[in-house]
């Protein structure tokens, strides 16, 4: 049921989670995500600074949603690449 409301989304807002990452931008869906700033080793600020930093997604805290959802052209992100099963 998840996969079938995903894909029938016009916008996914997520937490920064690799996986829910990786899913939604290979369903070419339109994605924020939102870090949770109290992890210790903060791995979801680095993966969602990089894809934000490549043009895929865009990333705040929980604070933040409103503005970066007023602000931010999701018309211009990048569609995230097919993976290349030559690389395996």
């Amino acid at each position: 049921k998840f996969k079938e409301i995903l894909a029938a989304s016009s916008l996914v807002i997520s937490h920064a989670g690799a996986g829910s990452i990786t899913e939604t931008l290979h369903l070419k869906k339109p994605l924020l995500v939102v870090v949770n700033e109290t992890l210790m080793d903060n791995h979801q600020i680095e993966l969602a600074e990089a894809m934000c930093s490549e043009g895929y997604l865009f990333w705040t805290n929980v604070k933040g949603v409103l503005e970066k959802l007023s602000t931010s052209n999701f018309r211009k992100l990048k569609p995230y690449p097919k993976p290349d099963a030559k690389a395996f």
